[in-house]
């Protein structure tokens, strides 16, 4: 019985740890499925393919039929005279020129188009999703340091409790201890509080709530690849130039008027011969409306090269702020962490040894909590570093690839 136990205490143990422990790519992948506005952009790639489809496609023939001369005084009489027949007739709509080639060209850029803005937004999430987890771990350092640095405090406070009865500290000094205790529990409430709050937000972002995410906060040396051209918004923009550069051609090709063609067949008395009519209708383009609307998709062609031009530097700047971020994160983190931190976490070692030991009357007790303070102050620091590389490589995943 013990057995079967322990048995069903492991599988629901390993059960659990396989629901809630994700690695992030994981987290990233079942966000991307699950993004209710990804979907709909999804949505609008079928709609843009459908297009294609239909920008091919000629007008529909339209079918017409009637009776010519009907006389009010009898409707039946169909012999009085020549002109009395009746009717069936088609009219169709031909393309003439590359009209037709050039419209399903821009359904075509609109499909690719389509389908930059979704790979786009993939990123943004993506991107959103990292800085949140990131700050999700580092909130979690935070309390984890904040609940070290008050046992800390709260040994310091026996200590000078145990000096106070031999004398050798005040009841200011235990005050003061109490104080910084409590100013510490507090921060630990807060940050408590903003962990609930990024929790929710990544909730909100994946719809899936997570007990825990696979995810290193270990710092190394990191190098942003500079490869902007192919990033979706970049190919968005080069996109939207071509397709207003077709659009210009097309209306320029709006120039060679389609030409409506109509047939019908007219039915006559038997004392006259049927006859069929055939009509060919030119809309003429004499006012120049193409010629504006060619030159507004230019403009708008033009607008474009000047925004990929600035986009382009944009993009190439932000990767090396970035960059610059990054690694002066990364070299005063590993200033902080391996030089700073260790000098004063000795010198309050030597304190409290010091005192400990001295047979002083008075021990030095705003040394030792002026030094407590400078190393909560410098350790606080290196995980703010921390937070500045993270959160700048969360942002880079938008913007460009990493080589490690």
């Amino acid at each position: 019985m013990l057995k079967q136990s322990l048995t069903l205490i492991l599988l629901s143990s390993l059960l659990t740890s396989s629901i809630y422990a994700k690695e992030v790519r994981q987290v990233v992948n079942e966000a991307i499925n699950t993004n209710s506005s990804l979907q709909a952009l999804e949505q609008s790639i079928l709609l843009a393919k459908e297009q294609i489809n239909l920008a091919g496609k000629w007008q529909n023939p339209i079918l017409n039929f009637g009776a010519n001369d009907i006389q009010f005084d009898d409707i039946s009489k169909r012999d009085l005279e020549p002109m009395q027949a009746q009717f069936i007739g088609l009219n169709q709509m031909i393309p003439i020129g590359d009209k037709k080639e050039l419209e399903e060209e821009i359904a075509r850029d609109d499909y690719e188009l389509s389908k930059l803005v979704l790979a786009d937004k993939k990123l943004e999430l993506e991107s959103k999703i990292y800085e949140y987890i990131y700050n999700i771990k580092l909130v979690e350092e935070r309390v984890a340091l904040f609940s070290k640095l008050k046992q800390n405090i709260a040994e310091l406070q026996k200590l000078l409790e145990e000096f106070y009865k031999y004398n050798k500290a005040s009841q200011i000094d235990i005050l003061k201890v109490q104080t910084l205790y409590d100013e510490l529990d507090i921060s630990e409430q807060k940050l408590n509080n903003n962990l609930r709050v990024f929790k929710l937000q990544l909730e909100q972002l994946t719809y899936t709530k997570f007990k825990d995410i696979d995810i290193s906060t270990e710092l190394e040396k990191l190098t942003l690849v500079n490869n902007i051209d192919s990033h979706p918004k970049i190919l968005q923009i080069e996109k939207n130039i071509e397709k207003f550069n077709t659009t210009s051609k097309f209306e320029e090709e709006k120039k060679n008027s389609d030409i409506n063609f109509g047939v019908k067949y007219f039915q006559r008395d038997s004392k006259y011969e049927d006859y069929i009519n055939i009509s060919v209708a030119i809309p003429l383009s004499v006012y120049g409306s193409e010629d504006i609307k060619a030159r507004k998709a230019k403009f708008k062609a033009n607008e474009y090269k000047n925004l990929l031009q600035d986009s382009k530097l944009k993009f190439t700047n932000q990767i090396k702020i970035l960059q610059d971020n990054i690694d002066n994160a990364f070299y005063s983190y590993k200033k902080l962490n391996e030089s700073i931190i260790p000098k004063y976490n000795q010198i309050q070692k030597t304190l409290e040894s010091y005192n400990r030991f001295s047979s002083l009357k008075q021990i030095d007790s705003k040394q030792l909590i002026r030094n407590l303070n400078e190393l909560i102050k410098y350790k606080l620091k290196a995980i703010d570093e921390k937070q500045k590389y993270f959160t700048n490589l969360s942002n880079s995943i938008y913007f460009t690839k990493v080589n490690k």
